[in-house]
């Protein structure tokens, strides 16, 4: 009697086939989750950096009764970690030529990312702070602007520096973490024009 032809124990490549599709078709479902879920992470990060900012410069302002000159000037005698003054979507971690803008690694080697809003022109020309060195209370007291970060919408292109741009930011699209001067965290759209804003647009 002729044996029977045993029974493979592998795949055929029909089965390899499918099992191929379902795994690419789980890696596109979970991908786009992964990259968000590490977007939110990145945010987290920045805004207890900024609110660490903010406890920092509410200290300075309590001592010195002004604002300081430059957020580096917190470091190190209020911030004793330079860590938070950079953002974790910052391409650059801060090491870019500066101003009393965007200040970059001007005043501190380590580097800053975030913009601080007293130095900003248009801030200033808008009267949301007196000319320094003072600067003032601030047009909105505690809810007015005083350092802001970009990097979440225009993370992976170097920061094209504008004292004038009427929004938040140069070709912005997108939410700004904006530092208001009591040490709340708000988003702001980046698009939204500068001239029209008031602590109702925070969200």
């Amino acid at each position: 009697m002729p044996e029977k032809p045993q029974a493979s124990n592998g795949l055929t490549l029909i089965e390899l086939l499918v099992v191929m599709a379902i795994v690419a078709l789980l890696a596109a479902l979970i991908f786009p989750v992964f990259l968000r879920a590490r977007a939110a992470a990145r945010r987290a990060s920045c805004i207890n950096n900024l609110r660490q900012l903010g406890l920092a410069l509410s200290m300075y302002r309590e001592d010195n009764q002004e604002m300081p000159p430059h957020l580096s000037s917190l470091y190190p005698t209020y911030l004793s970690d330079p860590r938070p003054f950079l953002c974790p979507d910052d391409p650059e971690a801060g090491q870019r030529g500066g101003d009393d803008y965007m200040e970059g690694n001007r005043y501190l080697p380590s580097g800053v990312s975030y913009t601080y809003l007293p130095n900003w022109k248009y801030a200033l020309e808008l009267g949301w702070w007196h000319r320094r060195p003072c600067y003032g209370e601030g047009k909105w007291q505690d809810a007015t602007p005083v350092a802001m970060c970009h990097w979440h919408w225009a993370a992976g292109r170097k920061w094209r520096t504008n004292l004038d741009a009427p929004t938040w930011g140069v070709d912005p699209k997108g939410w700004v973490l904006v530092l208001a001067a009591g040490g709340s965290v708000h988003k702001v759209r980046a698009e939204f024009p500068a001239a029209a804003f008031s602590p109702a647009c925070y969200r």
